[in-house]
């Protein structure tokens, strides 16, 4: 959508929640409110740069908040050599906004699509994409709103044009657009 983008730290790794031990807690919120609330320790572990080195490639000393085990296979040398990964995806996500104006600053029309479906459109002069998401846990199928051919630019979750699996998505271009990668 329009505005700023925020990547809270982790999430283009698909980081999930660590579990901090007590001992470890550096949050006083954490502390005062142990064990109701997680605390924000949990979402502020060292980034794994590399799956197998100690302090995963982030310190050579120890950090101030540990280094989860399950974040190790999520390490960023591991996800490099993956063209599927989710930092993989994010980066090209950011690269495909940084060079569409339908993107970053086009128009928006949203598309009624039924209760699980998010479908939008976006445009600018030369550029309209379709974004299409299902937010639901049944598979769904989807009409694009303009006859002619789209170009799928990015795919998740299996999605295919125009049937989407649960959790999925699909962004695509009408061939009379003019993206630069197109």
């Amino acid at each position: 959508l329009r505005g700023n983008v925020f990547l809270y730290q982790g999430e283009e790794l698909g980081l999930p929640q660590a579990q901090i031990a007590f001992a470890d807690l550096k949050d006083p919120e954490a502390i005062a409110n142990w064990p109701q609330t997680l605390g924000r320790d949990g979402a502020r572990t060292p980034i794994p740069w590399t799956a197998h080195n100690p302090g995963a490639g982030f310190s050579t000393v120890s950090p101030w908040l540990p280094i989860p085990a399950e974040h190790m296979a999520l390490a960023v040398q591991t996800q490099e050599r993956d063209p599927h990964s989710l930092l993989m995806l994010t980066r090209r996500l950011i690269a495909l906004r940084n060079t569409s104006a339908a993107l970053r600053a086009g128009a928006i029309r949203i598309i009624e699509a039924g209760d699980s479906i998010l479908g939008f459109e976006r445009t600018a002069v030369r550029e309209q994409l379709l974004c299409v998401f299902n937010l639901g846990e049944t598979p769904q199928t989807f009409s694009a709103p303009l006859p002619g051919k789209w170009r799928v630019l990015e795919a998740v979750g299996g999605a295919t044009p125009w049937t989407l699996p649960p959790w999925s998505g699909l962004l695509a271009m009408h061939v009379n657009g003019s993206h630069p990668a197109a």
